[in-house]
């Protein structure tokens, strides 16, 4: 996404870094020479942000390339008509074309883009999701990782983030849906062959289902509805067959039950063991809260235009 820095080899591993507010999650992983898993060596979630420095300190290989992670909250992702524009032009054409939609002053922003997979038929014109994120958080992404003695390679969103976990979890050519939770709301993400052909930001995080105060079933049956109408718009609108499975982070047992229930498909947990070897001991909170870490350190391809 938002590349600063020279191009750093990741072929080894590489760092991944994702802050929210007052906290952050520091991921590393390192490629199995023999092409098998790859290993997670190091997964922290830390509540003081001025921590980090101690923390990369503490890594094994500090000098793998890092990608950072931005919080939704700091970004807009828009979905936009692609214009019809050489592919240098494409993020001023871009620029453009969101800067009235867009709550912040366009000179500010910070501009990248990913488009969608095409409809079958030809259908309208040809879609992409534009993402502006505020120059002053990407500059503080920068710092950060700098003052801790990490070499910032690129600043990814969390959606595309969350995609490198999804694409490990599809099985066959079914397709995926990760629906994963953060404090504070979420993301839906529908994939086939590793490509996001929808993604829906979510406003139940796992406070509030916490704190359901007897609405914890309506939560949840919402969420369930949002999954239920994007299954549906993937499969219409792509004509694509139903996607298998739903994988879930921040959802317990009896919620997944009854997304279950709604769904009438697989609803399973993402455990990171089923695609990273790793020898250290991840409660479910733990994997949640990295999982933005984890699937920036498993960035292997970039999003092209």
């Amino acid at each position: 996404m938002f590349r600063f820095l020279r191009r750093v080899d990741g072929t080894r591993g590489q760092i991944g870094f994702f802050k929210t507010d007052d906290a952050f999650a520091l991921a590393q992983v390192v490629r199995s020479p023999g092409g098998g898993k790859p290993k997670l060596t190091h997964c922290l979630y830390e509540t003081e942000a001025e921590n980090l420095p101690r923390a990369a300190r503490r890594l094994d290989h500090r000098a793998l390339p890092a990608i950072s992670v931005l919080p939704s909250s700091s970004y807009h992702l828009l979905l936009v008509e692609a214009p019809d524009v050489p592919a240098d032009e494409l993020r001023s054409a871009v620029r453009w074309r969101i800067k009235d939609v867009i709550d912040f002053h366009i000179d500010d922003a910070v501009i990248d883009v990913f488009r969608m997979p095409a409809h079958v038929r030809g259908g309208p014109q040809q879609m992409m999701y534009a993402v502006a994120a505020r120059a002053e958080f990407v500059r503080a992404q920068v710092t950060a990782l700098e003052e801790a003695g990490l070499t910032l390679e690129v600043i990814d969103v969390l959606e595309l983030s969350l995609r490198n976990i999804a694409a490990r979890l599809e099985e066959g050519t079914g397709g995926v849906a990760l629906l994963h939770l953060t404090d504070t709301g979420g993301v839906l993400l529908l994939l086939r062959h590793g490509v996001i052909y929808l993604t829906r930001r979510i406003e139940t995080g796992t406070e509030a289902l916490r704190a359901g105060n007897g609405q914890r079933s309506s939560l949840i049956s919402g969420l369930a509805l949002e999954a239920r109408r994007s299954l549906d718009y993937f499969e219409s609108h792509y004509e694509q067959n139903a996607i298998p499975a739903l994988y879930t982070s921040g959802l317990d047992p009896a919620d997944q039950d009854l997304v279950r229930q709604e769904l009438g498909i697989s609803v399973r947990n993402v455990d990171v063991r089923s695609f990273l070897d790793t020898e250290l001991a991840l409660d479910e909170d733990t994997q949640r809260r990295c999982l933005p870490a984890i699937g920036a350190a498993l960035r292997m391809d970039e999003v092209t235009l």
